[in-house]
């Protein structure tokens, strides 16, 4: 007599023998590049990577920074051999009519870029897209898409008028801003879709920045076109140095080219000379050559040093030897010293630079001293 509890073992031995044998499938996966695999949030390794499958699925997911995450549902009756060529992370384009609207992330809620914006995503991206007086909108992003997103009014909030204009340029990739909010919306050539009464600014580096008002009858394609700037390189003594007005902001040293933008003012400054003012205005000529005036410094030098040195009169102390001054015109000095004979000197400004005066010991007096007369102690020097 056949035990069937011993028949219920064996069937089981031989279902499980077969599912060995039949039901694990093996599988190599590879990608151009190579790439992490993923699963669970865990890394498992890295293309080519080979797996098997039992039964049911397997989900990997493919990661490499700077290329967009490639997900894989694997089951069995899939090919054996996978491939994927991984995207490379681009901009995903957001618009919203009107525009203007705050993409945040659903998940966190930070905030991603205001529209019209460009983010960088490496995978899906479920946002929040807001906008006030209009209804709040979900979306589900991929990577390197464009979207365009119309908001709907809310009740009772009062609509505005929209123009969609083309911008382009044949100077180069001018910067177009908003003046009220202070954020670029776009570089030429670009698509806008601009709200009636918007401020708008235009820049671009060596032209001079241009301001434009979107009206209900502005055109559908604006080409914008800018004035150049003026620019003016300095000469000058070497060693000079350009300030902006009021002498606290250096520019640079000469020679040194400014961009002129509007009316400015500089200041050209070298030690040893006078500071010069220097106006400029568009128009100015490209070449400015600065002539300085030297400051015309006189220095007394005695021998002894150490002798005090007097405005003409003898009262006014002004300093000891070696004593510097400044000489715009002639001028009469006084040198006294102890022991020593009281000089006068004349100095102008072609006086050598270096002004040397020797010091003459006074006499011993003698009996006829009182007679010679007080001219007798003065030596004077001419200019």
């Amino acid at each position: 007599m056949k035990n069937p509890i011993w028949q219920r073992l064996a069937q089981s031995a031989l279902l499980l023998t077969v599912l060995l044998s039949f039901g694990c499938s093996s599988f190599v996966l590879t990608s151009t590049p190579t790439a992490e695999v993923y699963e669970n949030n865990t890394k498992v390794g890295q293309t080519p990577y080979s797996f098997s499958i039992v039964s049911g699925r397997r989900s990997l997911t493919l990661k490499r920074f700077g290329y967009v995450e490639q997900p894989i549902e694997v089951t069995a009756l899939d090919p054996k051999q996978l491939h994927f060529d991984l995207q490379w992370v681009g901009r995903t384009h957001v618009e919203t009519q009107p525009p203007g609207a705050t993409v945040y992330s659903k998940d966190s809620m930070k905030k991603l870029g205001t529209t019209p914006c460009g983010l960088t995503l490496s995978r899906g991206e479920s946002v929040v897209i807001k906008k006030e007086g209009y209804e709040t909108v979900e979306r589900e992003l991929d990577p390197n898409m464009r979207y365009m997103v119309k908001l709907k009014s809310t009740a009772g909030y009062k609509s505005v008028s929209y123009k969609d204009i083309q911008f382009t340029s044949s100077q180069g990739s001018v910067h177009i801003y908003d003046r009220i909010a202070g954020e670029r919306i776009g570089i030429t050539p670009v698509r806008l879709y601009l709200e009636t009464g918007s401020a708008l600014e235009y820049r671009l580096a060596g032209f001079k920045s241009r301001y434009d008002l979107v009206s209900r009858n502005a055109p559908m394609r604006v080409n914008i076109e800018l004035e150049p700037l003026t620019r003016v390189t300095f000469t000058g003594p070497p060693g000079a140095s350009i300030y902006r007005a009021g002498g606290i902001e250096k520019i640079g040293d000469v020679p040194v080219t400014l961009e002129v933008t509007g009316d400015t003012l500089c200041e050209v400054k070298k030690d040893g000379f006078y500071d010069r003012t220097v106006a400029l205005a568009p128009g100015s000529p490209s070449r400015m050559s600065v002539e300085l005036e030297k400051i015309p410094y006189k220095t007394i030098v005695t021998e002894p040093t150490g002798a005090e040195v007097y405005r003409l009169g003898g009262i006014e102390k002004l300093g000891l030897t070696p004593y510097t001054a400044v000489v715009k015109e002639e001028r009469v000095f006084e040198i006294k010293k102890e022991g020593y004979r009281t000089s006068l000197i004349g100095m102008g400004p072609t006086s050598a630079e270096n002004f040397n005066v020797p010091l003459l010991q006074t006499a011993d007096p003698g009996p006829d001293a009182a007679a010679i007369g007080e001219l007798d102690s003065l030596v004077i020097e001419s200019f």
